[in-house]
């Protein structure tokens, strides 16, 4: 794959999010067990950068608002939210895999 600036700075953009996200989870009223913070922020801190790569060419281009289309800021949500909204991108998916199956 080519050198691409525009997805080295959404990576970056992405672990500063998970970063935010590993604050955010440190400081919560409910206290969560460090083992089981680190664990979600092992997990997350990959699963942001990989999303952050792929979909930041796409996503880029259909931001409606020129200011916000940068690369470190896509980066950085996807990195603070990804998380916690993968399992419900996950249903959508899986929701539109059987509607489609059916059709068929």
């Amino acid at each position: 794959m080519e050198f691409d600036p525009d997805r080295l700075r959404a990576i970056v953009g992405a672990l500063g999010g998970v970063a935010v996200y590993g604050l955010v989870l440190a400081g919560s009223p409910e206290r969560v067990a460090l083992r089981d913070l680190l664990l979600r922020l092992a997990c997350a801190t990959p699963a942001a950068a990989i999303l952050a790569v792929f979909f930041v060419k796409a996503a880029l281009p259909v931001i409606p608002w020129t200011p916000l289309r940068e690369a470190y800021l896509f980066g950085f949500i996807v990195g603070a939210f990804s998380w916690e909204l993968l399992p419900l991108l996950f249903r959508v998916v899986k929701r539109r895999a059987e509607q489609r199956a059916e059709k068929l």
